[in-house]
C-alpha cells in the first residue's frame, strides 16, 4: 500500500492551496479527484465563468448609455470559455511544477488513515497520516414533475454550455445568489425575467436591512414571492410553470426558458458513517481549525457548509495545512466573520463581519456611518450614482463590519474585511489618504464623520 503524508479528497480550492503549502514544506501529498483536474466547481461552472459573463454584461450596460446597440451573447460565451481554458492551463502548469501527485478517481474512506480509490474500475488502497476532505457541493434540484425541462447553473456556465441564446422570457426558480445574479444579466440583455421565490423576500439568508436597500436597484424583473413551484410543463415551444401560493391560490406563468436556481448540497464521500465522522444536511462538522471529530481528518470548503465561497475555501485549506504542519495542534484558525462576501448582481452588494441584523440579534452596540455613492466621483464617471458604503463601529471605535452596495462594492469590501480581521479603528480609515478618484475614498469620508 502506497503511503503519503497527506491525502486530499478533491482538487479544488478547498484542497490545492493546502497541497501546495504542504508540498513546499516537504510533505508528500496525493490529491484524488473524480475529474482528475486541478480545480473545482468555481472554475468549471461557478464564480469564474459567471463573473466573466456578468462583468461583460455590466460593461455592455455602461456603453449602451451612449448609443443603442445589441450584443452577441455567443461572443460572451466564447470569452467565458476562453477564460476558463486559461485558468485550467494555469492550474496544469502549477501541478506539473509541484511535487504533488494528482490521481483521477473516486475516493472513499476506509478508515481514519486509509483511502480507497476507484480509477476506471480498478480499486487501490492508499494510506496517509492526514486526510483532507474537500469535495464541495453540487446543484440541488427539487424533485418536482417536469424538472428535466429546467436549465441549472452548469448548463449556463460550464465550457461549451447548452444555454446559448437569450430567451425572450425566462422563469428563474429561486431567489438566492445564483438566481439573482443570473436574473440581473439576463434582464439587462433583454429577457423578461420572472423570478419565483418560496419565501417572502429574496436572499432570505442575508441581512434584511442590506437587501431592502439593494432590491430597488436591481434590473427590471417580476418577482413572485411566497410561491412554491409544483410542476413544469412543456406547451408547444414554451414552458408552463405551475405555482402554489402560500394562501392556497394557484397560478401558472409562461416563459421561453426555465432556470432552476434552488441552491446547492454537500457532496459527501463514502465511508463517513463507517468511521463515525459527524455531519448533517449542511455538511461535515468541523472546529475552527478545520478538524472533524476525528482529529487527523479535516474538512475544508463548501463541504463543511460554513462559508460557501472559493476564497473562504482557500483560507480554510491553508488553516488545515498549517495545523497539519503543527502535528495536529491548532495553531491557525478560520474566522468566518473576517471573510468578505459579494453578490455579483448588477449593481453589486458586499458585506463582511457584523451586519446590523446580527448586531441587534446578539445585543452588540454599534454605530453606523455611511457614504452615499451619489457623492462619489467614480460613480459619477460611470453614471452609477446609487448605493452606499456603510461601516459598523463599536464603542471602542473598532470597525466590526460593513457593507457596500453599488459601483466597485466587490473591491471596497476587501479593505473593510482587512480592518475587521486586524482590529483596525475608524480613525485608521479616517487618517488614510485613499486614492482619488476611487470609490475607496468613501471609507475615509465615512470614518471622519465620527471625529
Amino acid at each position: 500500500m502506497e503511503h503519503y503524508d497527506v491525502i486530499t479528497i478533491g482538487a479544488g480550492g478547498a484542497c490545492y492551496p493546502a497541497a501546495f503549502r504542504l508540498d513546499q514544506s516537504g510533505y508528500s501529498v496525493l490529491m484524488v479527484d473524480k475529474k482528475g483536474v486541478l480545480s473545482g466547481n468555481c472554475l468549471s461552472e461557478g464564480c469564474v465563468p459567471s463573473k466573466t459573463i456578468i462583468e461583460n454584461v455590466h460593461n455592455y450596460a455602461r456603453v449602451k448609455k451612449f448609443y443603442s446597440f445589441n450584443i452577441d451573447y455567443e461572443k460572451i460565451i466564447e470569452r467565458k470559455d476562453s477564460v476558463q481554458k486559461i485558468r485550467y492551463a494555469n492550474h496544469d502548469r502549477e501541478i506539473k511544477n509541484s511535487g504533488v501527485t494528482l490521481l483521477k478517481g473516486a475516493a472513499s474512506i476506509v478508515d481514519e488513515h486509509t483511502v480507497k480509490v476507484n480509477a476506471d474500475g480498478v480499486e487501490k488502497l492508499y494510506s496517509a497520516d492526514y486526510i483532507i476532505i474537500g469535495t464541495g457541493t453540487d446543484t440541488f434540484v427539487p424533485d418536482i414533475p417536469g424538472k428535466e425541462y429546467a436549465y441549472v447553473s452548469g448548463d449556463i456556465f460550464r465550457i461549451n454550455p447548452s444555454f446559448r441564446k437569450i430567451p425572450d422570457s425566462v422563469v428563474i426558480i429561486g431567489g438566492g445568489y445564483i438566481g439573482l445574479e443570473t436574473a440581473s444579466f439576463l434582464s439587462i440583455l433583454g429577457s423578461r425575467v420572472k423570478l419565483v421565490e418560496v419565501k417572502d423576500r429574496i436572499l432570505i439568508d442575508m441581512d434584511k436591512e442590506i437587501i431592502d436597500k439593494l432590491y430597488p436597484l436591481l434590473p427590471e424583473m417580476d418577482v413572485y414571492f411566497n410561491n412554491e413551484v409544483k410542476s413544469i410543463e412543456k406547451v408547444n415551444e414554451r414552458y408552463k410553470v405551475n405555482l402554489l401560493q402560500d394562501n392556497g391560490n394557484r397560478e401558472s406563468i409562461y416563459a421561453d426558458a426555465v432556470i432552476m436556481a434552488t441552491g446547492r448540497e454537500p457532496v459527501l464521500p463514502d465511508g463517513l458513517d463507517k468511521i463515525g465522522i459527524v455531519y448533517d444536511r449542511h455538511g461535515i462538522k468541523v472546529n475552527s481549525g478545520m478538524q472533524t471529530n476525528i482529529k487527523n481528518i479535516y474538512a475544508t470548503g463548501d463541504v463543511n457548509g460554513i462559508t460557501p465561497l472559493f476564497h473562504a475555501a482557500k483560507r480554510q485549506s491553508l488553516v488545515a495545512a498549517h495545523n497539519i504542519m503543527s502535528d495536529g495542534k491548532l495553531t491557525d484558525y478560520y474566522d468566518p466573520l473576517s471573510v468578505p462576501y459579494t453578490l455579483y448582481t448588477i449593481p453589486q452588494m458586499s458585506y463582511v463581519g457584523i451586519t446590523p441584523e446580527y448586531a441587534i440579534r446578539n445585543n452588540i452596540e454599534y454605530t453606523e456611518v455611511k457614504y452615499d455613492l451619489k457623492e462619489d466621483t467614480l460613480a459619477e464617471a460611470f453614471d452609477e450614482m446609487y448605493g452606499e458604503i456603510t461601516l459598523l463601529v463599536d464603542k471602542r471605535m473598532k470597525i466590526i463590519g460593513g457593507y457596500a452596495i453599488g459601483n466597485d462594492a466587490g473591491n471596497v469590501i476587501n479593505e473593510i474585511a482587512l480592518a475587521v480581521k486586524n482590529g483596525l479603528t475608524a480613525r485608521d480609515f479616517a487618517e488614510m489618504a485613499h486614492q482619488h478618484p476611487m470609490t475607496f475614498e468613501g471609507l475615509d469620508t465615512a470614518a471622519r464623520k465620527l471625529f
